[in-house]
C-alpha cells in the first residue's frame, strides 16, 4: 500500500524542521490543516523503514 498510495496525506511537504511551524501556520491561516507526520535522517545504506501502528516495513 506505501508503495502506490499517499496514505490519505492530500500534499506532503519535505523540508528543514526548523520552517515546519511556520508552514503549519501558514496552512492554518488558509483553513487546512497541517501536521508533521515524519521525518528523515541521514543514513549510508540504501534502505527506506517506514514505522506505524501497522508494522514496520523496510524497502
Amino acid at each position: 500500500m506505501y508503495q502506490v498510495f499517499n496514505m490519505g496525506h492530500r500534499m506532503e511537504i519535505y523540508l528543514s524542521r526548523e520552517h515546519a511551524d511556520e508552514i503549519i501556520r501558514i496552512s492554518k491561516s488558509f483553513n487546512i490543516d497541517a501536521q508533521i507526520v515524519g521525518f528523515v535522517e541521514v543514513s549510508d545504506r540504501k534502505e527506506l523503514i517506514i514505522e506505524s501502528e501497522f508494522g514496520k516495513f523496510i524497502y
